[in-house]
């Protein structure tokens, strides 16, 4: 038995289309994301292998007389020490779900990819993911709204 062929309905193209917007919203969410972990981890890691971890440059930090950016060197070093890059990365990605804002959940995964290459995992871990699921959550609402 021969079926006769299948024609395009109007509202099967119209899931088509919304299949490729939804797409397209979850590609933008991703590579927003991935750029921004990117960024922020290049940077960490300068400032990790750069300033905090170079012995040469904790013994210069050690003398009387020691040179401005050591103090800065100090205050990542106990700000790590303190958790300070992981609880604000969550304070941050709580305030973003909260407000919605998108701009403060970027700010929630760039912080907490600094804290986790800074050593502290895992509050920087749940930070950078709420962050995350909060982009994923508002780019979903900005779909539904056009």
């Amino acid at each position: 038995m021969q079926y006769p062929p299948r024609r395009a309905t109007v509202a099967g193209s119209d899931d088509m289309q919304a299949e490729r917007a939804l797409l397209g919203q979850a590609g933008r969410v991703v590579a927003t994301i991935a750029a921004t972990v990117v960024t922020a981890y290049l940077v960490a890691a300068a400032v990790r292998y750069g300033l905090i971890e170079r012995e040469d440059l904790g013994l210069l930090c050690d003398t009387d007389a020691a040179p401005w950016w050591c103090s800065v060197r100090l205050l990542i070093i106990k700000a790590f020490l303190h958790d300070v890059f992981g609880l604000s990365s969550v304070a941050l990605a709580a305030a973003a779900a909260w407000r919605r804002s998108r701009s403060v959940a970027v700010l929630a995964v760039a912080i907490g990819t600094i804290g986790m290459v800074l050593y502290g995992f895992t509050w920087s871990g749940i930070g950078v993911l709420v962050g995350a699921l909060v982009l994923a959550r508002l780019q979903d609402q900005r779909q539904q709204h056009r």
